[in-house]
């Protein structure tokens, strides 16, 4: 009953894959524990060298996590072959499809059959018409291989479907389809390893391979009941609406519409913010259904988005009436002008006058109040003008009084003294 305990534990714990033989688990006496790795004696000196997928605890992802600068250099940190003719390649494809089929075999022969898929690339398979033929029938090894319970495997494989995307591009297409569902599972793994492998993989496809069938597997997640996951998802569009070209997304612009509202208004905050950014990329493309999108939201979501476009300097992106709306109040808050200092009072009652006067004869669509000017006060002034005015035509010439005379004065001022001027013509013509 120990012996098979052993010989259990060992299949699990086994670095290198490669199952013990039956001899040397049943004479295998288990190992005490110590602080170090327990297997580092059992380790075989090939596996020694093997590429160490914890070394990058330092990035963004925390331990084990890697990027894509680390898939761009392992996309040719490969065994370098050749390739003499198209019957080889095939020879060499079957046998890489018949490995990566059958989990059975040592997890580090799946590892590297899937570098040599890389390194036929290098070595220009992409050439061939068999390499196309092919490809499609690794479809469903590749998936196996982005399932795998090794750590080591799953990186092989994102790395080498990234790489057959950089290379093939919109070629790549039906693969790229197929993989995606099986990527999209990775993000919510609670292995660093695996979850950054699989969102790196992703952005490669999302900017190499422009192909409309995968936006629906995108958008679809963007509702999924994890939370990370609708985090990438809102994330994985946003580089999408950035890199692809406009009639690649026509067919689904409905689609993208309601996936942003729904991220706008997702329960998380986190979401909310990448929806948020993918809708500037939809008004990039269809600024007539982002303006439909804004004006179906309620002021609350309104006011945030503004606020998120506002702080990341895309006023552009805010619909016409906001714009505008937004420009009439930076004008009103301007500060005055010298000309409109308090220090001179009559130059002040004098514009105003000109002012109002100005703005008879405008139209009704261009006048606009302004909130700086005493609205009393210019109402008492034009009263006073018009008393005045009224005074001057029915007792006194235009003759009577020097031009200028009182052009200094305020119009309070004026009144009072045309009332003086009144009082003395009338006493000097009782006196004559």
């Amino acid at each position: 009953m120990a012996m098979g305990d052993d010989k259990s534990f060992d299949d699990e714990e086994s670095v290198d894959g490669n199952r013990p033989s039956s001899a040397s688990s049943a004479f295998k006496v288990p190992a005490p524990k110590t602080s170090g790795n327990p297997v580092n004696s059992a380790r075989k000196p090939g596996s020694a060298g093997g590429p160490k997928v914890g070394a990058s605890a330092s990035k963004e992802g925390g331990a084990g996590a890697v990027d894509e600068d680390d898939f761009i250099k392992a996309f040719t940190d490969v065994p370098s072959i050749q390739i003499y003719s198209s019957r080889e390649l095939e020879e060499t494809l079957n046998k890489i499809r018949e490995i990566l089929s059958d989990d059975k075999h040592d997890w580090d022969q799946r590892a590297n059959a899937l570098k040599k898929i890389r390194s036929l690339l290098v070595a220009g398979a992409a050439q061939y018409d068999c390499f196309f033929q092919h490809l499609r029938l690794l479809d469903g090894a590749l998936k196996l291989s982005a399932k795998d319970l090794r750590s080591q495997v799953v990186r092989e494989a994102c790395i080498t479907v990234a790489h057959l995307s950089t290379v093939l591009g919109n070629k790549f297409d039906h693969g790229a389809e197929a993989i995606v569902p099986t990527l999209f599972n990775l993000v919510p793994n609670s292995a660093k390893v695996m979850a950054t492998s699989g969102c790196a993989a992703i952005r490669f496809i999302i900017r190499h391979t422009h192909v409309p069938r995968l936006i629906p597997l995108i958008t679809s997640n963007c509702t999924s009941k994890s939370v990370p996951v609708r985090r990438r998802s809102f994330e994985f569009l946003d580089l999408l609406l950035q890199e692809w070209q406009t009639h690649s997304l026509e067919r689904h612009a409905a689609v993208l519409v309601e996936t942003i509202k729904k991220g706008i208004h997702d329960a998380d905050a986190e979401a909310r913010v990448e929806a948020r950014k993918t809708y500037m990329g939809l008004r990039n493309h269809f600024p007539g259904e982002a303006e439909t999108l804004y004006n179906s939201l309620e002021p609350s979501y309104q006011k945030s988005l503004q606020t998120y476009l506002k702080s990341s300097g895309s006023v552009a992106s805010l619909p016409q009436s906001d714009r505008s709306s937004s420009s009439s109040q930076e004008s009103l808050n301007r500060p005055f002008s010298s000309k409109w200092s308090t220090a001179n009072p009559s130059a002040v009652a004098g514009r105003v006058s000109a002012s109002s006067s100005k703005a008879g004869s405008l139209p009704g669509s261009l006048q606009r109040s302004r909130s700086d000017i005493d609205v009393n006060a210019a109402a008492g002034a034009k009263a006073h003008h018009a008393a005045g005015q009224a005074m001057r035509s029915g007792r006194l010439g235009a003759g009577a009084l020097n031009p200028g005379s009182y052009a200094s004065l305020g119009k309070t001022a004026n009144c009072g003294k045309l009332y003086s001027v009144f009082s003395l013509v009338s006493v000097k013509s009782e006196w004559w």
